[in-house]
């Protein structure tokens, strides 16, 4: 079970950017997971546990305009900001678990945010390994262009206005391992237009191979899988991420958007444990 935490004041002092620990006494190593896009961290309890159970402590936080975290609902932007958060976070992990590997994992938009800050981010070379599931660089259903030059245009005039995002809990995973998302009151389907285009742009770029790159990350193995029933994010996508980087990928044959909590038969127990053994050969 995990204890919250104030990861960062915000500058106006209305709110704060709530961060989650998972201790674990003589950790191997500390995960930081970066969720995706309507959820939290707490969602990633029984991810984290299975994390514990094979050594290492994990580290998390609610993203910008999400979970408890201050900000209105769905505005994860600017991404500069984001990725001082990420900061923030790894620096929360290295002081509590100092001189021990750190490994930086995200889903869904937090795989897109991964992906982006292993580019970008100040702290790249911090991460001994990546680890990103089913992000966000192609979606399943495509934008009409007229729809885009739209969120395009209105983002630099109402950057925070939300849409709907159009997740759906069935397309989740194992209705068991997802649980009530419907219901969660931390939940929500909003995302806002600044957050929407970002992730869109940075995406096509990450496809393309014309994102900027700090070169912090060089040489830092990084473990890719997609289930291959994702309804939400393509493994189009991550096969284009897979044909232009030097990475570990695996398609998860059968599995939906959250390959960690499976498919239609699948608790992505499976998912987990490898993801927990690849780690273990890159850190031993």
């Amino acid at each position: 079970m995990y204890q919250e935490f104030c990861l960062k004041k915000e500058k106006d002092q209305q709110g704060q950017i709530t961060g989650y620990r998972w201790d674990l006494k003589s950790a191997k190593g500390i995960v930081c997971i970066i969720h995706g896009i309507g959820e939290y961290a707490g969602r990633y309890d029984r991810l984290a546990g299975k994390l514990q159970e094979a050594g290492y402590a994990a580290f998390s936080m609610d993203l910008r305009g999400h979970g408890k975290s201050a900000g209105k609902r769905g505005h994860c932007a600017p991404r500069e900001k984001i990725h001082r958060d990420i900061d923030e976070l790894i620096s929360a992990a290295e002081g509590a678990y100092p001189e021990r590997p750190l490994i930086l994992y995200g889903h869904s938009m937090g795989g897109n945010i991964v992906l982006d800050y292993r580019e970008r981010g100040g702290g790249s070379h911090k991460p001994a390994v990546y680890v990103v599931s089913a992000p966000w660089v192609q979606l399943v259903r495509q934008i009409p262009a007229y729809q885009y030059a739209a969120v395009k245009l209105l983002s630099k005039i109402i950057p925070s206005f939300t849409i709907g995002s159009g997740v759906s809990a069935k397309e989740l995973g194992n209705p068991k391992t997802v649980g009530d998302y419907e219901r969660d009151p931390l939940t929500h389907k909003k995302i806002s237009l600044l957050c929407a285009l970002e992730s869109f742009e940075i995406g096509s770029a990450l496809a393309e191979g014309h994102l900027a790159d700090n070169g912090g990350a060089e040489g830092i193995p990084m473990l890719l899988m997609h289930g291959t029933e994702d309804k939400i994010c393509s493994i189009k996508g991550s096969e284009k991420i897979a044909a232009l980087e030097t990475c570990d990928y695996i398609p998860w044959q059968g599995l939906y958007h959250e390959i960690h909590n499976g498919g239609s038969e699948s608790s992505g127990d499976e998912v987990i444990e490898t993801m927990i053994r690849w780690i273990q050969g890159h850190l031993a």
